[in-house]
């Protein structure tokens, strides 16, 4: 009896270990990149290493606009220009052109399964078969997508700015349920457990049930929600364009707490100005880019500030990204930077000389940079 409870105890504790360690980003072999923030929580951390002396190993271009984040999927790289254009690259640069939407993208996209989804600026959504190489299922909303599709289990999720987020079956593309919010949608919704959660231009945060299409739950921040919320052991941050943090503690589809973890403030203290990127969450801290020029760390037991950053480039859409005790930051006029995530020191950094909108991607050896006007960038 007491063998039988000990191994009744160790299969429950590596069940939880493993629901743990799934929501940051990280894949059976790291090698895998599938979504612009790495996992389908959007929390922004990884349990992939960043070289302590990265090398820039290879470039290309296309010379095209690019807003689409890169992924890594079985081992190749996918890039999607703002031509709708989908180009494979391999571990060593040589690149395809795979296929071409004919339509403007500038969301980016979300890999599994030998598929790629796909949300355009004219409202249709595709399933791309990377075998077949061909639209597989389209399906129209109606108005643009601006904002990563994600997927939970068989459903695909997508928001549009005719103002719904959408579940569609993954496989035959078959609407399972369409919530109307009102609003336009620019973000990407995040996954918690069967929920998932996203914010609006009206201010409000969401908790929707992915299996029925309900709204479960519901908070209103102080003004609009310019980017996605991410979420970490049940426990999600969000930022306002004013630069609010918000932290809500998710249980069973309901927001059972919350709190403004960081008020915006005019001094050193707090945040400085607006935020228009997603917060980065660790179990310890939430990164997050504010004003014109800074990255700031804050601890979440207490919402104090740990560190503050003055960066070398002006701050946009690209949020940083969290691997082990490193932060990986990019900013709008082209400087990549490294920093120590326990005090915030510069350990490495590049000048692109162009600049970076889209997430990077991180697998085990090496991490990806493309900027915005077509140059991929690989660091090993």
């Amino acid at each position: 009896m007491k063998k039988w409870l000990i191994c009744v105890q160790l299969v429950l504790f590596l069940c939880v270990s493993c629901a743990v360690v799934n929501e940051y980003a990280t894949d059976e072999h790291t090698k895998d990149w599938v979504i612009f923030r790495g996992s389908p929580s959007l929390c922004g951390s990884t349990d992939c290493a960043l070289p302590d002396a990265p090398q820039l190993l290879w470039s290309t271009t296309t010379k095209t606009r690019t807003v689409s984040a890169p992924i890594v999927y079985d081992g190749w790289v996918y890039t999607l220009d703002r031509k709708g254009r989908l180009r494979r690259f391999s571990s060593e640069g040589d690149s395809l052109l795979v296929y071409d939407f004919g339509t403007p993208v500038e969301a980016s996209f979300v890999a599994n399964d030998s598929m790629l989804y796909v949300g355009r600026i004219d409202g249709h959504v595709n399933a791309f078969s990377i075998e077949k190489r061909r639209v597989v299922w389209d399906y129209e909303t109606l108005g643009q997508i601006s904002g990563s599709p994600n997927l939970l289990d068989d459903k695909l999720l997508v928001g549009s700015y005719d103002g719904s987020m959408y579940a569609f079956n993954s496989k035959t593309g078959k609407k399972m349920s369409q919530f109307a919010t009102g609003y336009y949608i620019n973000g990407t919704a995040a996954v918690w457990k069967h929920y998932m959660m996203f914010g609006g231009c009206d201010s409000w945060v969401r908790v929707v049930d992915v299996s029925t299409g309900q709204l479960t739950d519901s908070l209103e921040l102080d003004t609009y929600v310019p980017a996605s919320p991410a979420i970490l052991d049940g426990v999600a941050c969000a930022c306002d364009y004013n630069g609010n943090v918000y932290e809500m503690t998710l249980d069973k589809g309901k927001i059972t707490k919350h709190r403004k973890l960081l008020a915006t403030s005019t001094n050193n203290e707090g945040v400085d100005g607006g935020v228009v990127s997603m917060p980065t969450l660790t179990r310890t801290d939430v990164y997050i880019l504010s004003g014109d020029r800074y990255i700031s760390c804050i601890e979440r037991a207490s919402g104090k500030v740990r560190w503050k950053k003055m960066l070398r480039g002006t701050t946009g859409e690209c949020s940083p990204l969290v691997a082990q005790d490193k932060v990986l930051v990019c900013t709008k006029d082209g400087y990549v930077s490294i920093l120590d995530s326990e005090d915030g020191t510069e350990l490495w950094h590049y000048e692109a000389g162009e600049p970076i909108i889209a997430s990077p991607a991180i697998i085990s050896d090496r991490f990806y940079i493309l900027t915005s006007r077509g140059t991929l960038l690989c660091f090993g």
